[in-house]
């Protein structure tokens, strides 16, 4: 099965997007974020179904709202060419599978074209990526183990998962040594609910002991409360005849004190009026000697009056202070300034090395403008330009000067290698020696046939070969063989010309032969001197018109040289006249000249500055002394600059607190003068009271008047004192004052009365609580329901026990089960995945490791080719994640034959090193002629390694186009 086109409606940030795929390796290249995962979701969707609104896997639906899902087009040994298009519909979407001939299904028709497979075990076998071989180095050696496992054996990953949540689960139901477990925790309930019943089952034994002593506790707590009812009454009687006896005895003493104390008649509230009386008159004398002392000491302190006038003028002065100290600040502001200014002024001086004042003079009037300045970098970019390029032309010339010693030095190499005078002469004479010979073999071949007709033939064999020989060489342009065949035509004329004469003379024969033999085989010899002076010719031509340019471009840079030498020399002159305007030297560094111009412009300009603060300072200096004499003028007297405004403000104070003394205390006397008046009238009305108060309690002096109010204060207490004790023995109605007892023996009795119902009450509260305790664990025993209840309680724990441990025995069958079923499939299936994993882990390695090898306790071992044993651990990232491909590739090739699926790669080889990489492509180039493979990557350079591969640059997709395929 291949994936031929992908055409997406709407997917994530691609809409109205169409993708065409080729049979073998598919690249889809892209930056981050251009899209490709995207596509790769969206064939796994629509392939598979889209997922739940609420699960971890995203949807991927289009932010603008269009139309959802799309269409995947297969080509399928089975089913032929199809379409299997998914739209937005139910949960995982309406999908429809179309076929070639006009057909068409709905879900089921594409289980059965995906072989049953779902997304789980589709990606598990055909889809890997980065993150899944990055999540290795996390992964302990049991994880690790257990993930090669997986990838290397179907349908292994999902049991390995529902394994590991059947282990999980028993350890949640029962550990050995565990407490929170619920079977331990159940066993800990039941230990103690065994112990709790054997309790209660002890105390239903106390029940018939119980009930005697009940009986036996009433009868006793009967006969105590008559007593103590009795001693009760006995106690409250004698308790109120010893209360009584005190009253008795004090209404007597206060009927005798009241006999003997005079009565008088009191004003009402006497007491609290004379006191208010006196006090305010006290108050009013105070007041009045307090007024006449201020009145006294106001007269002493009465200022004399000023003049407020002057008063008006010092305030107007003061007013104008925030000018007096804003032209000290200027003027010390512009003295810091012409200072400062001054320092730079030197300073630049010095630097610029000016010492005389004509220089200072001509160079504070030189022009200094922007031209100036212009022109200024104009000279010194000309000549900087006119010495790079001197620098550039040196350079060159050096280099030919380089290149000039090659070439001729190579020309003496190629002289050392030049042909021997005798081999140039023996060239130049091998054309004549060579016809000589050739006609000498033709005359010797000729001369050995004696009969007429064999003379015949040999011009005409001659002829033949001459004519095939100038056409072979005037085709091939191998003139050798265009000058061999003249050399046969006219050796053929020769013996035309020649067949009546005797050509049978031994004399000439044998020189010919002789000829012949001297010469033959140099033909060889001679062509390979020939070639090596041909060569040799071209060489020596060639360095010789290369060395003839080489002289004439040293010469022409020699006078560029010089002209860019005058050129610079015009410019350095220039310049030198530009300084001396400024009285600068011409051997001044260029890159110090625009520093001394900017240093020079500087040096005006702080000269204006300088000019400006000596005006200032001197306006502020005028204004300060125009104000000293307005000040010594209003204060009258002359003082320093720097207190002036102190002392105006001290003397406008004083004046001020003054003249506000002065109306003070002339209206507090006006004050003073009326309050003593009033005093006075107050002083005589107060007196007048006290007397008529005086008068009425029949008092001629405040102390009879408080006399007289401590005898009425006797009365009123004593006859108060007698109602109250009458009112409190009224209380107890008719009972009789004791006789013939004494207090003493009253207490006697009441503390023998007391003693013996606190005895009573103590053991009435004893057989009480033993009473009630004997009641309640009686009524207990009768009515309570623990027994039962913690029996019951106690078959209800051991039946919970019993279910959570045929929990736990149902979850290890399965996890025996699924070990069993696992350990099936490595003897079985993972042996043949193995092989094929092996020899592409070899080849992916380079050779380094020769076999994967899977341990008794399911741990996965890789063996070098030094023969030692790694576990997979051990092993380098890389190395891990070759072995984890190796397997999935394997796994791949050995379920084609029922699940043809492509294989998805994204971008899994990031960790691999040019070596790996390219062993890794190499085993893909070979393996996509089986398997169509899609690789998504971000990195530019993966497209330049499979050369047949069909690139998809996923970056250039927008809205209604397809991938650009490059």
């Amino acid at each position: 099965m291949r994936i031929e086109k992908l055409i997406i409606y709407g997917f994530g940030k691609h809409e109205n997007v169409t993708i065409d795929f080729g049979p073998g390796m598919n690249v889809l290249y892209g930056l981050n974020e251009a899209g490709k995962t995207t596509i790769q979701q969206f064939i796994l969707h629509v392939l598979f179904g889209f997922p739940p609104k609420n699960n971890a896997t995203l949807r991927y639906e289009p932010k603008s709202g269009g139309k959802y899902g799309g269409q995947v087009q297969l080509m399928d040994d089975t089913f032929g060419k199809c379409t299997v298009e998914r739209v937005r519909g139910k949960s995982a979407g309406d999908v429809t599978v179309f076929f070639e001939e006009g057909s068409k299904g709905g879900e089921e028709t594409l289980k059965a074209l995906m072989r049953q497979y779902d997304r789980t075990s589709f990606e598990s076998i055909f889809s890997f990526s980065l993150l899944q071989l990055q999540g290795f180095e996390k992964m302990d050696e049991e994880e690790l183990s257990r993930a090669l496992l997986a990838s290397g054996t179907t349908g292994v990953d999902s049991l390995l998962q529902l394994e590991k949540r059947m282990e999980k689960e028993m350890s949640e139901l029962f550990k050995k040594s565990g407490k929170n477990p619920e079977m331990n925790s159940k066993m800990a309930e039941l230990r103690e609910l065994e112990v709790e019943l054997k309790a209660e089952q002890q105390k239903v034994e106390a029940y018939m002991p119980s009930v005697h002593r009940i009986q036996e506790v009433e009868g006793y707590l009967v006969n105590l409360r008559k007593e103590e009812k009795t001693l009760q009454n006995d106690l409250q009687q004698v308790s109120l005849i010893r209360q009584l006896l005190p009253l008795h005895h004090k209404k007597k003493e206060l009927e005798t004190r009241l006999s003997h104390v005079r009565s008088v008649n009191f004003p009402a509230d006497g007491i609290r009026r004379l006191e208010s009386l006196t006090g305010r008159l006290a108050e009013t004398e105070a007041a009045k000697r307090r007024l006449k002392k201020e009145q006294a000491e106001m007269v002493a302190g009465m200022p004399k009056q000023h003049d407020v006038e002057r008063i008006g003028e010092i305030d107007a002065l003061l007013a104008k202070e925030s000018e007096w100290h804003s032209w000290h600040t200027v003027s010390g502001a512009a003295e810091d300034e012409e200072r400062q200014l001054t320092s730079s002024y030197r300073r630049l001086f010095d630097r610029l090395g000016i010492r005389t004042a004509d220089a200072e003079t001509a160079l504070l009037q030189a022009n200094v403008s922007i031209q100036k300045e212009q022109e200024m970098h104009r000279l010194l970019a000309e000549l900087t330009n006119k010495e790079q390029q001197i620098r550039m032309t040196e350079n060159k010339r050096s280099d030919l000067e380089s290149e000039l010693a090659d070439t001729e030095k190579r020309l003496g190499t190629v002289e050392q290698i030049a042909p021997s005078v005798n081999e140039v002469e023996s060239v130049q004479k091998w054309p004549e020696l060579r016809e000589r010979l050739a006609e000498a073999k033709a005359y010797i071949a000729l001369g050995k046939s004696s009969s007429k007709q064999d003379s015949l033939k040999v011009p005409a064999l001659l002829s033949i070969l001459a004519l095939i020989c100038i056409t072979f060489g005037f085709i091939q342009q191998e003139w050798l063989i265009g000058i061999l065949g003249v050399i046969f035509g006219g050796a053929a004329l020769f013996f035309y010309s020649k067949r009546e004469t005797d050509k049978t003379g031994k004399q000439k024969q044998q020189e010919m032969e002789s000829f012949v033999a001297k010469h033959a085989g140099k033909e060889q010899q001679m062509t390979e001197l020939i070639e090596r002076l041909n060569t040799y010719n071209r060489n020596r031509d060639r360095l010789h018109e290369e060395y003839m340019s080489l002289e004439l471009k040293y010469q022409q840079t020699e006078v560029e040289l010089e002209k860019l030498k005058g050129f610079k020399r015009q410019k350095e002159i220039e310049l030198a006249h530009f300084l001396e305007q400024y009285g600068l030297e011409s051997e001044l560094s260029k890159e110090v000249i625009p520093e001394l111009f900017r240093m020079i412009r500087e040096v005006q300009e702080i000269t204006q500055s300088l000019k400006g603060s000596r005006l200032r300072r001197q306006a502020s200096e005028e204004r300060i002394a125009e104000r000293a004499l307005e000040i010594e003028k209003a204060l009258q007297k002359t003082m320093s600059k720097e207190v002036m405004y102190e002392m105006l403000r001290r003397e406008y104070f004083l004046l001020k607190e003054q003249l506000e003394l002065f109306t003070s205390l002339t209206t507090d006397m006006k004050r003073i003068e009326s309050d003593l008046l009033e005093t006075a009238e107050l002083s005589a009305s107060l007196r007048t009271t006290i007397q008529q108060l005086l008068t009425e309690a029949e008092a001629e002096t405040e102390t009879e008047f408080y006399t007289a109010y401590d005898d009425f204060q006797e009365v009123v207490r004593l006859t108060q004192q007698l109602q109250d004790i009458q009112v409190q023995l009224d209380t107890y109605g008719q009972l009789e004052s004791p006789t013939g007892l004494t207090e003493g023996e009253l207490v006697l009795k009441v503390d023998g009365n007391e003693r013996r119902l606190r005895e009573i009450s103590s053991e009435i509260n004893t057989l009480v609580a033993e009473n009630a305790a004997l009641v309640h664990h009686t009524e207990q025993l009768l009515t309570d329901e623990n027994v039962g209840r913690k029996q019951q309680l106690f078959e209800m724990k051991k039946a919970e026990l019993a279910e959570l441990a045929k929990k736990w025995s149902e979850r290890k069958v399965v996890a025996e089960a699924i070990r069993h079923t696992v350990a099936e499939l490595k003897e079985k299936k993972l042996p043949e995945v193995l092989g094929f994993a092996e020899e592409m882990f070899c080849k992916l390695t380079g050779g380094n490791y020769t076999a994967l090898v899977v341990t008794a306790t399911g741990r996965f071992e890789a063996l070098s080719i030094n023969g030692m044993y790694y576990p997979i651990v051990e092993l380098s990232q890389a190395t891990k994640e070759q072995a984890y491909i190796a397997l999935r590739l394997s796994l791949a090739t050995s379920v084609h034959n029922t699940a043809p699926f492509p294989i998805m790669m994204d971008d899994p080889f990031v960790h691999f090193d040019e070596k790996r990489l390219s062993r890794m492509i190499d085993v893909l180039d070979h393996y996509q002629y089986k398997h169509q493979c899609i690789y998504f990557t971000c990195h530019e350079s993966m497209k330049e390694r499979w050369k047949d591969a069909t690139i998809l640059n996923v970056s250039d997709i927008g809205s209604n186009q397809g991938a650009i395929v490059s």
